[in-house]
């Protein structure tokens, strides 16, 4: 992608004037973002979807003017179409459908370490989720029907607190300062902490949200520790804690200050292992979700291209090439290819060719694990 380059998709701004602007800054409407935008799947194909238990969906309504209910899935039957007030929210949807990645893919001016998924909501006339904020940025496109939008800045339009009496992350005051109906290929994009409410007008609406990852700090640093401790191939000169200079206590129940310094030095070792934060950082922004899947395959034909499967997730560093929560170190021409992949999603046939033969084996088990496919 040519990131200095005028885009439609942004309103005419390039990838780095719009980062530079807007990124977590402040909102922006594109009418006719994606002119002509078709539905990444059809009303039955996304029930069907609904439906499974390998994909996350939720349906929620409003009865009554202010009762909400939601039901998580699977949801084995929905509500008539032609009833008004209610929302089907299908997550991951670029996990499944072909189209949805490839509108997901359009965003990928932004690192793939925060891209996170692709988001599909039907909605009845009337349907929404209610006001609401979320802690990530997010990019609303209208890809069919019609929505208004009402938008307002926490603190400002909203003092950020949520309904208790709801089973849903529902303001209790909202008065926004802008609104706006979307038309089918229109795009919002709202920064985080700005509260939004969507309300379908005439039915038969749907909405894709492009969301971003934004791990907590506390999350991310469990996650790291766990995997820094838990790699037994790594040298880590490891060994017992012991204490000789123990004397006898009359507080048993306390720490000893020793044990304390012993557990201080056994992380920030962990953490001072040559590269070893950058591998546990690698792994844990590639491991895929829960309820993702792969079909084992076969390894790639002779002369033939490899392109990634849309569940894959591949990211590198300076060392090393991550992939599915897997890390590998890579140097020279081998790393040139496989950040190529990694960036691009495919290799021509000529770069598979130029792989080294550790390499290409490593492919080829990619293959048949069903994380690269045939391009």
């Amino acid at each position: 992608m040519d990131i200095e380059a005028a885009l439609p998709l942004l309103g005419g701004l390039s990838a780095t004037q719009f980062m530079k602007r807007h990124w977590q800054k402040q909102p922006l409407l594109v009418r006719q973002a994606l002119p002509g935008v078709q539905a990444p799947i059809d009303r039955a194909g996304l029930a069907q979807l609904a439906a499974s238990e390998e994909v996350e969906s939720r349906l929620v309504a409003q009865q009554d003017g202010d009762r909400w209910t939601m039901r998580q899935g699977p949801i084995a039957k929905l509500p008539a179409w032609s009833k008004p007030g209610w929302t089907l929210l299908v997550q991951g949807l670029d996990l499944h459908v072909d189209a949805a990645h490839a509108l997901l893919s359009r965003f990928r001016f932004v690192p793939e370490a925060r891209l996170d998924d692709l988001m599909l909501s039907y909605a009845s006339d009337g349907g929404g989720v209610g006001p609401h904020f979320d802690s990530y940025d997010v990019f609303l496109i209208q890809v069919a029907g019609r929505r208004h939008w009402r938008i307002g800045r926490l603190g400002v339009s909203t003092s950020g607190e949520l309904r208790d009496d709801v089973p849903l992350k529902v303001l209790a005051d909202f008065e926004p300062e802008e609104d706006f109906v979307l038309e089918p290929g229109d795009m919002l994009y709202l920064p985080p902490g700005w509260a939004h409410d969507g309300v379908a007008v005439g039915g038969d609406c749907m909405t894709a949200s492009v969301g971003f990852r934004s791990p907590w700090r506390a999350e991310l640093a469990n996650e790291l520790l766990v995997r820094l401790t838990d790699d037994e191939d790594e040298p880590r000169g490891d060994k017992m804690y012991a204490d000789p200079r123990q004397a006898a206590t009359g507080e048993p129940g306390r720490i000893p200050e020793a044990l304390t310094a012993f557990a201080r030095e056994a992380v920030m070792k962990a953490a001072a292992e040559p590269l070893a934060l950058e591998r546990a950082l690698g792994e844990a922004l590639t491991e895929p979700k829960p309820r993702v899947f792969f079909e084992p395959g076969e390894a790639l034909p002779p002369g033939q291209g490899a392109r990634l499967s849309t569940r894959a997730r591949m990211m590198y560093d300076a060392a090393h090439v991550f992939i599915n929560g897997q890390s590998f170190r890579a140097g020279g021409r081998d790393a040139t290819l496989m950040r190529r992949l990694a960036d691009a999603r495919a290799l021509s046939p000529a770069d598979v060719a130029r792989l080294s033969e550790g390499a290409r084996e490593l492919l080829d088990q990619w293959a048949e694990d069903g994380w690269v496919l045939p391009a």
